[in-house]
């Protein structure tokens, strides 16, 4: 409520978040133990919690404004907020949550350490005097800290697989769902078909030439905007190199119709929460140099590869969550 305003209304907001923590044994050599003393002039914890907070909610305006609610009970209450003018209460709830490689290290208050992932994390490391980063100076701290991140990074891992995992399920449960839209929406596409052929006899081959050009401008302007944002999102350090390499896809590969539909599939099925959701994982555990100090983010994602190191993380595909390595485009 704005408080310089009696008349004004109340404002409620709510956060879709996931949250994570792990109680953890230490077992710290003696001689590392006595270093740890002289310097903080106190025992290091015997045991300790390791806590993550992470965003469940896709705040990408521009993906949000291409979704297409589907009409059922469940995803509507879940899609209702889409395209709605953002409150104050709602910028207060969303600063909360982490954007993706902007998480932040919390030593009993927030620092201005980013953990390199779109995850908060707060556990009780050993901070510098000022408490504002992680002593990596000294040495006894430094062998602490780094293996007290690696412990994060490992709860990093499960937190992924226990949410694709869950992911993975609901797929499952609507697939049926997902089938019944699919044949309504080839029905619609055959009807649409009839129409235009019908259109095309009637209107003439003026008309036709005239659609078919602006179809083609169309299909082109959409393949060069698809691959210069993937481009931008996927190697921001070589915005202009990838750019330059980019535009010269078309002219190599011609720009026929298999050509659009290569790099640029026509696909009309809205995204359903589930799919939504998993988008919302892989920009959370999108690694990132870690800021200020960029060894943070160097003993998180060690930890994270430590953590099932024979198999690689899952995805979801249209068969379901599978492992990366076993998903193709």
């Amino acid at each position: 409520k704005d408080v310089s305003n009696p008349d004004s209304a109340m404002e409620t907001s709510t956060v879709r978040a996931r949250y994570a923590s792990a109680m953890v044994k230490t077992k710290i050599p003696p001689d590392v133990e006595k270093r740890i003393i002289r310097v903080t002039k106190k025992n290091p914890p015997k045991e300790l919690t390791v806590q993550i907070f992470l965003d469940a909610a896709n705040h990408d305006e521009d993906d949000e404004s291409l979704t297409i609610k589907r009409n059922t009970k469940f995803n509507l209450n879940k899609l209702a907020n889409i395209g709605t003018k953002q409150s104050m209460a709602s910028k207060i709830t969303d600063s909360f949550s982490p954007t993706p490689g902007s998480g932040r290290i919390f030593i009993g208050f927030r620092t201005s350490q980013t953990t390199g992932f779109g995850v908060h994390l707060a556990a009780p490391l050993m901070p510098t005097v000022e408490r504002e980063a992680i002593d990596f100076v000294d040495p006894a701290l430094r062998e602490f800290n780094s293996s007290l991140l690696e412990v994060a990074g490992i709860l990093m891992r499960l937190a992924l697989e226990h949410e694709m995992n869950r992911i993975g399920m609901l797929w499952e449960e609507n697939a049926e769902e997902r089938k019944q839209w699919e044949i309504s929406r080839e029905e619609e596409k055959r009807k649409q078909k009839e129409k235009d052929e019908s259109n095309t006899k009637s209107g003439g081959n003026a008309a036709a030439a005239s659609s078919g050009a602006k179809d083609t401008d169309n299909d082109n302007d959409s393949i060069a905007g698809s691959l210069f944002g993937f481009a931008s999102y996927m190697a921001r350090g070589f915005k202009s190199t990838v750019v330059e390499a980019i535009k010269t896809v078309p002219e190599i590969l011609g720009e026929d119709d298999e050509t659009t539909e290569l790099l640029n599939p026509r696909d009309d099925r809205p995204l359903s929460m589930e799919e939504r959701d998993a988008i919302v994982l892989m920009k959370a555990f999108c690694a990132r140099p870690s800021t200020p100090d960029d060894l943070v983010g160097q003993y998180l994602a060690k930890g994270f590869s430590r953590c099932l190191p024979s198999q690689t993380p899952p995805v979801l595909t249209m068969d379901g969550v599978v492992r990366g390595k076993d998903a193709r485009l």
